[in-house]
């Protein structure tokens, strides 16, 4: 088994905590919330900042600064790297602090600008002692503004509508399109051929929860370099694992300050978690220290910064080496994140809960990404650093042939991933999700959009192995200009399929981040060829594409088994669903295991025979 796999796996093993406690954070939300409005302005206000953090500080700033560092360490030594890290500490704290100012002071701007306008809903009922109903068939009476210009829509209707509060609302681009005396469908559940009624609206809630979670960008950010400053060193696992702590954290905090401010955890009890976020990011920095010191890494306050002729100027070329290529990073790094964040504008669009579906699929989804395709790009990344720095023809060969095996690496899971996600996504969503007001028609929501990520999954793992390569050879620019192509698409298509074809699933909106990344992943690997002269496709493809039949035969059983035996699954009780899934997951499993010994597939035998020769000794 080469470096390249065992620092990898220990990498992925860090990053499987962190993504487990990822889900049980999602899996809290859901239980407690349900897919609700509420719970969709709160991840909405965090997915600004955590926009932010994933391509700024994760993203761009940490692949630049390891990158840089790497270099410096060679060549240089450790004390010179640190140095090198003390001044950019000092410039991201500065920086950072005018950022989230601004978040917070324009707070209010960016979930109005996200956020679809809301009709306030008046009603007039003919028989207001009768059993509410969830689906009424109303009158439009018309709409009139208030005082404050809000628009009111008033509708009729023979009986009472469940849930309805004095606050409830509906979308104001729905009610434009009716004219008085026109009938139409009313519901407080989540329906094609009704209108959707939401018992409040959050736009309100959501600028107020953005405002509290912007300081977690500034936290995210020193601990993305101290991640970046580990992995020089080889440290991988504790970087990771640092991500667990701020999911624990605001687990455990935010269930405390929830049930302080609303025992009965009500839409309120939200702000309790908002603040956890930020105890989380907190924490996130904390845990790393001990292991920054032990490396020898001493905080001082250096800007490295001076003024020269009305100019400010870089002391250290290398800093400014890292600031120059995180700003076309910040744009690369960026394309699937920026494609969220447009996912989740127009999710807004759509039946209530579309946010959250969105959010808990994206979390299954990025599991087995983050597992593999994260964990080995952050191998890659210093390697790669260095091998940029040999003379001779040889380093652009060395390159291709060690990504090559990364790539093929990482194919090895993502491609049992993708079929297993995709075929099952309805039926492994209810085992995470499906409790409290989580129910099963939001299971079945949730599961569609996973599937329809899944058919991306492969291209997002690979893109993350061979976009760290780009800041290793300093040659940015290129991903940078495409990912102003890649949001082009994501916008029209969502703009599609949300505006012109009327569709209502979020999983449309999933398959547009699909489609960009499987086209970000080809562009990256034949502009890398170009750059490197090769990417060695004799060691690529003879084990891809015994990989690929290794799961087209598991894709064969996985359906199969779907149809046989998970009929009517999301109305099962817990246990059966538990066990009958984790009964079919050993059982395709080993199939995959035993089609990739029948078609030699490499990366299994490089763990065979690791694990004999462990036997002999």
């Amino acid at each position: 088994m080469s470096s390249l796999h065992k620092k990898s796996l220990i990498a992925t093993a860090a990053i499987f905590c962190c993504r487990f406690t990822g889900l049980l954070r999602e899996v809290v939300y859901t239980a407690l919330f349900g897919a609700t409005g509420a719970l969709d302005a709160f991840l909405t206000a965090f997915r600004v900042p955590n926009m932010l953090r994933d391509m700024f500080a994760e993203g761009a700033l940490s692949q630049s600064f390891t990158s840089v560092m790497s270099k410096v360490e060679k060549q240089e030594g450790p004390t010179a790297a640190w140095g090198l890290a003390s001044q950019v500490v000092s410039q991201l704290i500065s920086l950072m602090l005018c950022i989230v100012a601004i978040g917070v002071l324009l707070s209010g701007l960016f979930m109005q600008m996200l956020y679809p306008e809301r009709a306030v809903l008046r009603w007039e009922c003919a028989a207001p002692a009768a059993a509410p109903a969830q689906v009424v068939t109303a009158v439009y009476k018309g709409s009139e503004e208030d005082v404050d210009g809000r628009t009111h829509a008033i509708f009729e209707f023979p009986a009472p509508l469940q849930n309805l509060t004095p606050q409830s609302v509906v979308r104001l681009d729905s009610v434009q399109k009716l004219s008085p005396g026109q009938t139409v469908r009313l519901s407080t559940t989540r329906s094609s051929d009704s209108l959707y009624v939401e018992q409040q609206d959050f736009i309100g809630m959501a600028a107020d929860l953005c405002r509290i979670m912007w300081p977690f960008i500034l936290l995210a950010s020193l601990s993305a370099l101290s991640m970046g400053a580990l992995n020089v060193f080889g440290i991988f696992g504790l970087p990771n694992l640092a991500s667990a702590a701020f999911n624990l954290t605001t687990v455990v905090f935010g269930c405390l300050i929830g049930w302080l401010i609303d025992p009965a955890f009500g839409p309120k009890a939200l702000y309790g978690f908002a603040v956890a976020v930020v105890l989380g990011g907190a924490a996130q920095v904390l845990v790393q220290v001990p292991a920054l010191r032990r490396k020898g890494y001493r905080p001082r306050w250096n800007f490295g910064l001076r003024l020269q002729a009305g100019k400010l100027l870089f002391t250290d070329p290398a800093a400014r080496r890292v600031w120059l290529l995180m700003v076309p990073g910040v744009i690369a790094a960026g394309i699937t994140q920026t494609n969220i964040f447009i996912n989740t504008s127009f999710a807004l669009y759509l039946p209530g809960g579309s946010v959250t579906a969105l959010s808990g699929a994206f979390h299954l989804w990025q599991l087995p990404v983050a597992l593999f395709g994260v964990a080995v790009g952050m191998v890659v990344l210093p390697g790669v650093s260095r091998m940029s720095l040999e003379q001779g023809g040889d380093s652009g060969r060395n390159i291709a042939g060690h990504l090559a095996q990364a790539m093929r690496f990482v194919a090895f899971f993502a491609v049992p991933s993708a079929v297993v996600l995709g075929l099952w996504g309805q039926e492994i969503v209810s085992i995470f999700f499906q409790r409290g007001r989580f129910d099963a028609s939001a299971s079945s929501l949730t599961g569609q959009v996973l599937s329809a990520y899944c058919y991306g999954l492969l291209g997002y793992a690979g893109m993350k192995v061979l976009q760290p390569v780009f800041l290793a050879l300093e040659k940015p620019w290129a991903p940078a200009c495409l990912a102003l192509v890649a949001a082009t698409i994501s916008v029209v298509l969502n703009y599609c399929f949300v505006h012109v074809f009327r569709f209502e699933s979020a999983a449309w909106l999933a398959l547009t981040t699909s489609v960009v990344t499987t086209l970000n992943f080809l562009f990256y690997f034949f502009y890398l060829r170009r750059l490197l002269g090769t990417m060695e496709v004799r060691i690529l493809l003879p084990g891809f594409l015994r990989i690929l039949a290794a799961g087209v035969v598991l894709g064969i059983i996985c359906w199969q088994v779907r149809g046989l035996f998970f009929t009517d699954f999301l109305y099962w009780d817990f246990l059966p669903r538990l066990v009958t899934l984790a009964v079919a997951g050993a059982i395709v499993g080993g199939i995959y295991l035993a089609a990739c010994f029948l078609f030699r597939v490499p990366e299994l035998e490089a763990f065979a025979n690791r694990f004999l020769k462990k036997r002999r000794k």
